[in-house]
């Protein structure tokens, strides 16, 4: 990997770092990883929207006036916890109310609406959200019915940021999103995969002569593989297909987006736009407002997708409201009081002979990511010599999952590669959260088993990236309620346990898109379930704590075997169809590579 960075665990503070300060009108709020105007305008509706990190500019990049008052940015595709999103609203809310622009992935949608139940509930914000799901290469993308959510986003972002500078009410804000929404379509192909930092490889291999049609924005394959094709040939299917899809008719007009996923030079950009334009032209349709570059990429990944989106008087009007942000600015400039701000930066940088833009503010960039210290500095002590027979008692209990969070910090990378129909980050994304776990295990409650779960998931769903926060987390509240009280654990409590877990993860995606996982989903839910089945079925014929644990982890691992044969039908692998048969879920296989060494080292307790 070649790749101009500092370590993989900072890259995203380091990058948002460098965004501030080239553009002095933003901050970056490190502690939770937002950038956000400076100035917040109280008279307007605030705009959030982010997801993981890697689409630069998107989300960050438009940050400014006429588009986001803030962006939420999770780790390289993985999207940012509830508790960062909580508290985005909470820096930018005014009395006119928040709009959340949440792109139609599952981490996104589970911890977006988290923390909008949470501001809420616990501080009375207005909230509400709408959900874009433009991209047309997928029928079903990841625990709900509908599409994923891609550059179209940027012609959202667009539209509701000049409604809501307007002055219009949050209804009327979120009527002109989702009016763009409505109007909007994308389809994108890729001549190469990305790498993702922590991953340091290519999310999947793909021939020279070789192009996947209809990826993502997250290294994902796309649904097809094909050999390579003209530009005039890729315009003609893809505009077809487009105009199909939304019902454009010859003689009404579009606006339209060109966008190249990192790593496609803007001649080629430009070059395509020539095709798709002649193509659109054939079909009788006008052009309102062409966009040509890089807005929502894809890290390094080679290729491009098109977006159009059908414009009345109404969203010609919005589209060409001015705008100015670090990645999109027309028909005005910023505020007169940013502007000021950086006359005055700029008059000190002169007199200190320092080069103009170059002030930053005082925090500095961070080479790794220290721990936030817990607020009233308490910490909780295990009583007692940790204790394995037939039953294992709350200092061994902790010890265990210790040990868990060593397996997967080992794992982080061989996790990540089972993720070959995903996007690369799953290794990465739990393994963030066990981290922090680690750092954090003083402060965690230990008076019993349950007790401990409930106080490990804390940091799990907060810290883990992506979906794995809400669904892991959740495993372990579930868990945890289960045992509530037992400073002692046995085979048939652990049954009851997991079997819990397994109904935290099923809650979980029921509340968020009306569907929880089961097994045949080709999800995590493959091994978990299995596993805890082995468990209860032991406890009832008696065996012995080991034996009853050895069973559950191969019947994980056999759950986990049984997925390479499942077509995914969610998760992030659900996009690519039956491309996915012939790969384990990862999810499942980290299970069972994590419940086997479990078992090994309670077996070798000592």
């Amino acid at each position: 990997m070649k790749k101009i960075i500092n370590t993989p665990e900072s890259f995203v503070y380091d990058m948002c770092h460098g965004l501030a300060k080239a553009h002095p009108e933003v901050e970056f709020v490190e502690k939770f990883k937002i950038v956000k105007k400076k100035e917040i305008n109280s008279d307007k509706v605030s705009l959030i929207s982010g997801g993981g990190s890697g689409h630069e500019p998107a989300h960050a990049g438009f940050v400014g006036k006429g588009m986001l008052d803030c962006a939420v940015c999770g780790d390289v595709f993985a999207s940012p916890s509830q508790i960062q999103v909580y508290n985005a609203i909470k820096e930018v809310a005014t009395d006119k109310g928040v709009l959340l622009i949440i792109k139609n992935y599952s981490g996104d949608v589970m911890n977006f609406n988290s923390a909008a139940d949470l501001a809420k509930e616990e501080d009375g914000i207005k909230v509400d959200a709408v959900y874009v799901n433009d991209d047309i290469a997928v029928k079903d993308s990841l625990y709900t019915v509908g599409r994923r959510g891609v550059a179209g986003t940027v012609f959202v972002h667009k539209c509701a940021g000049a409604a809501a500078e307007m002055g219009k009410s949050l209804s009327e804000v979120k009527a002109a999103a989702n009016k763009a929404i409505e109007n909007v379509r994308s389809f994108g192909f890729a001549f190469s995969s990305c790498t993702p930092p922590a991953k340091g490889t290519p999310i999947f291999d793909i021939a020279d002569d070789e192009m996947e049609f209809g990826v993502g924005i997250h290294g994902e394959p796309g649904r097809k593989t094909e050999k390579i094709q003209s530009a005039d040939v890729l315009a003609e299917r893809i505009v077809a297909d487009l105009i199909e899809d939304l019902g454009v008719k010859k003689g009404e007009e579009v606006a339209l987006l060109i966008n190249g996923f990192g790593a496609t030079p803007l001649m080629e950009l430009y070059l395509f736009n020539n095709s798709v334009t002649n193509e659109l032209e054939k079909a009788g349709i006008r052009i309102h407002k062409t966009l040509v570059g890089n807005y929502m990429t894809s890290i390094d990944m080679a290729g491009a997708s098109v977006t159009i989106m059908r414009v009345d008087a109404e969203l010609k009007s919005l589209i060409d409201y001015p705008v100015s942000t670090p990645a999109l600015t027309w028909g005005g400039a910023m505020s007169e009081q940013s502007a000021a701000a950086v006359d005055a930066m700029n008059a000190i940088a002169k007199a200190l002979n320092i080069t103009p833009g170059a002030i930053a503010p005082k925090e500095a960039s961070k080479k790794a990511v220290a721990k936030e210290e817990v607020a009233d500095n308490t910490t909780y002590e295990v009583i007692g010599e940790a204790k394995i027979g037939e039953t294992i008692n709350t200092a061994a209990f902790v010890k265990i999952i210790d040990k868990m969070a060593d397996i997967i910090i080992e794992n982080e990378v061989p996790f990540c590669d089972a993720d070959q129909m995903g996007d690369g980050d799953f290794g990465m994304s739990i393994a963030k959260g066990f981290k922090q776990l680690k750092k954090d295990w003083a402060s965690r409650k230990k008076g019993d088993v349950g007790e401990f779960l409930k106080s490990c998931s804390e940091i799990i769903m907060e810290f883990c990236g992506g979906a794995s926060g809400p669904i892991w987390g959740s495993a372990f509240r579930y868990a945890g309620k289960s045992v509530e009280g037992k400073k002692e654990v046995s085979l048939a409590d652990l049954a009851v346990l997991f079997q819990a877990a397994n109904t935290g993860v099923y809650e979980t995606g029921k509340k968020s898109f009306g569907k929880g996982a089961v097994v045949g989903d080709k999800t995590l839910v493959d091994a978990l379930k299995p596993c805890a089945d082995a468990l209860e079925a032991a406890a009832k014929t008696g065996d012995i704590l080991v034996v009853g644990l050895d069973k559950g982890a191969k019947a994980a691992v056999a759950g986990a075997e049984a997925t390479k044969t499942v077509v995914a039908t969610l998760g992030r692998a659900g996009t690519v169809g039956e491309k996915s048969i012939g790969y384990p879920d990862a999810g499942a296989f980290g299970l069972g590579v994590i419940f086997t060494g479990l078992s090994e080292y309670i077996k070798n307790f000592k």
